[in-house]
């Protein structure tokens, strides 16, 4: 009869024999003296190319700058725009109560009394009317002056 080995431990869910497999090792490869230098060579910066890096940190930093004064530009502008329409809102509000209050000041009647009386104006006789028939009956479009 064959004894059975378990390999669980109560509690754990890890394998009692687990141990990390070695991997077999690459062999080493021998590089070229040519890639060697290639290396070498890509690893170091020559003129050219930290001119090229500095130039476009440069126009990178100008173009952040211009983003930030035009945003700046925008905001500003925005406010006055804000406090633009407030201020408009609060005249036409100045400006209704100013000509309701006229507007409930004048008396007609004061105003034909002085009209007949003062200034001589009078009612237009009949003769004085005349009257237009036209095809459109909303408004009427005057070309010449009319005669007296």
């Amino acid at each position: 009869m064959a004894v059975q080995k378990s390999y669980y431990v109560v509690g754990n869910n890890a394998l009692s024999e687990a141990q990390p497999k070695v991997r077999p090792q690459k062999e080493e490869r021998r590089i070229s003296s040519q890639a060697l230098a290639n290396r070498e060579r890509s690893l170091q910066m020559n003129f050219g190319y930290v001119m090229f890096l500095t130039v476009a940190a440069v126009v990178t930093v100008l173009i952040c700058v211009n983003y930030l004064r035009l945003q700046a530009r925008y905001t500003a502008a925005q406010k006055r725009s804000t406090y633009l329409e407030a201020t408009l809102g609060a005249l036409r509000i100045d400006n209704d109560e100013e000509y309701n209050r006229v507007i409930s000041s004048v008396n007609l009647e004061d105003v034909k009394k002085t009209a007949m009386e003062k200034l001589g104006m009078v009612y237009a006789s009949e003769e004085q009317i005349e009257t237009y028939d036209g095809t459109v009956p909303d408004y009427v479009k005057q070309y010449m002056a009319l005669p007296d």
